[in-house]
């Protein structure tokens, strides 16, 4: 038999070519295997103190932090066509996050056991309230990887191209890193002998509780971020998938979200009144802030998804729903009895005039915070893009500044603590007074950011710079006495301007 051309040449393979692909498959199946051993390190250390188990534990996980940086290039520069890809990689990251942060948990709690007999009844609570705020994230995480799961999974019925660039590639660029470094510090443990290696390593143990706690809240925001972006994306998929031509289950399910993020407002109030307990009000005015942008985000979500009124309902009528009281209660908690709360904490630790009614001014501004809130509630007449009275988020703020200034002040013993004790109580009188001033419009502040985002991140990039130093309650004080003021020049607005969320587009020529 005769064989053809086609059957005697065969096809030429360069040397070498398929390195590349089996490097990107080491890289990408590699990361499970060493963060399993980061694991079995940590139950090394746990159990026997050993030096040697810290070091190969921190090691592992490391060359895993490498291997998630490299192996996304990797695949993109020598397999780019490859659909499964992207697929692999967030199973392996969703492995890696799985394993690696219950481990953290544990590891924070074990730290604490080992410290908390050496250290005094404050301090030792404040490090078991890092350890459970780790320990929360860690659950966190792996709810956001199963509902990321979830929610792709409609896309991909549907059809639909995943994109691969998303915000959870950025979870994932900044939750190897934090892995890292949280592994680092919950397990440190010194011993004589590997001096070189700790040398390297002593100043992350001195780093102080409020630094992870801001490091981390900004991992926790986002996380928050990319399950954000998922909604987004392949949300509006996953409800035709459910709800059919079924329009109240749709706006039901709608609803979960804006009223989950009311939830989180009242959370974080209640968390703010508990690290001012510990004497982190500097914390606790970053946690309001918080409180108060999730304030902003809730109505903002509700009025996107359609879900602010009724359907058929008349433009002027009310209805009091599940949303409503929600928004309500957490407000009462976090704006009004949590800065209430904290007034009080912090004036008893300070060096205050014997006759002060400390107890009776913080009663009467919850009770202010409480008549504004109803009075809103159950306004007819309300003005669109205004407040009548001073907003509870706003005047919260306001009175947090000089509580922050006075409490840093007494922990230095500077002298002019006492005078800013007194300046904060009249805050706290001044801001009740303006949230029950109902003749006075203050405008809404976060519609004015919606409308100007550079001034939303300007202010965000500065707050999360000033939060490290001892400039943030001032900073913030004075950004809240300007907005008191405020109304002096902000009559003039007409509401329709106001109200408006979205910045004017650019006429077109």
């Amino acid at each position: 038999m005769v064989k053809t051309k086609a059957q005697t040449i065969r096809p030429k393979h360069k040397p070498f070519s398929r390195l590349p692909r089996n490097v990107a498959a080491v890289l990408t199946f590699g990361r499970p295997p060493l963060v399993f051993g980061a694991f079995v390190a940590a139950l090394w250390v746990i159990f026997t103190q050993s030096s040697l188990a810290y070091i190969t534990g921190l090691s592992l996980l490391a060359m895993s932090m490498l291997f998630d940086w490299v192996d996304g290039w990797f695949a993109e520069r020598f397999n780019p066509e490859s659909r499964l890809g992207p697929l692999v990689n967030r199973m392996m990251e969703r492995l890696v996050f799985t394993i690696i942060f219950p481990v953290l948990g544990a590891g924070m709690l074990w730290r604490y056991t080992r410290l908390a007999e050496g250290l005094d009844a404050r301090s030792a609570r404040l490090l078991m309230l890092h350890a459970l705020f780790v320990v929360a994230i860690g659950v966190l995480v792996l709810v956001r990887d199963q509902f990321s799961t979830f929610i792709r999974s409609f896309a991909i019925r549907k059809g639909e191209d995943l994109e691969s660039y998303e915000l959870n590639q950025l979870q994932g660029l900044v939750g190897a890193p934090m892995a890292v470094l949280l592994y680092a510090y919950a397990f440190y443990l010194p011993t004589v002998g590997w001096e070189v290696f700790y040398g390297w390593l002593d100043w992350l143990d001195q780093v102080p509780l409020r630094a992870w706690l801001v490091l981390e809240s900004l991992f926790l925001i986002v996380t928050f971020g990319s399950m954000t972006v998922h909604l987004r994306k392949y949300g509006m998929l996953a409800l035709d998938d459910i709800c059919g031509d079924d329009e109240n289950l749709r706006r039901r399910i709608l609803a979960v979200l804006p009223n989950a993020v009311t939830m989180l407002n009242g959370v974080m109030g209640v968390a703010a009144v508990v690290f001012a307990s510990m004497g982190l009000v500097r914390e606790a005015l970053f946690i309001l802030v918080g409180a108060a942008v999730f304030d902003k985000l809730d109505g903002t979500l509700a009025r996107r998804l359609g879900l602010a009124g009724q359907p058929g309902e008349k433009p002027g009528s009310q209805k009091i729903t599940l949303g409503a009281i929600l928004d309500d209660i957490s407000d009462f908690v976090s704006f009004a009895m949590a800065p209430a709360a904290i007034f009080y904490l912090v004036m008893e630790d300070l060096t205050h005039p014997p006759d002060l009614p400390v107890g009776l001014i913080a009663g009467l501004y919850a009770l202010a915070g409480t008549a504004r809130l109803i009075y809103f509630t159950l306004d007819k007449t309300p003005v669109p893009g205004f407040f009548k009275g001073m907003p509870v988020p706003a005047a919260a703020l306001l009175v947090m500044g000089p509580l922050e200034i006075s409490s840093m002040l007494h922990r230095t013993n500077h002298p002019d603590a006492q005078a800013w004790a007194l300046g904060a109580t009249l805050v706290m009188v001044a801001a009740s007074v303006a949230m029950n001033f109902y003749v006075v419009r203050w405008l809404h502040f976060g519609r004015l950011m919606s409308r100007n985002p550079m001034v939303t991140w300007g202010l965000s990039l500065l707050a999360l710079v000033m939060v490290f130093t001892p400039f943030f309650g001032g900073m913030i004080f004075l950004l809240t006495l300007v907005y008191l003021l405020s109304p002096l020049m902000t009559w003039r607005i007409s509401p329709a301007e106001a109200a408006r969320e979205r910045p004017r587009e650019a006429k077109r020529s």
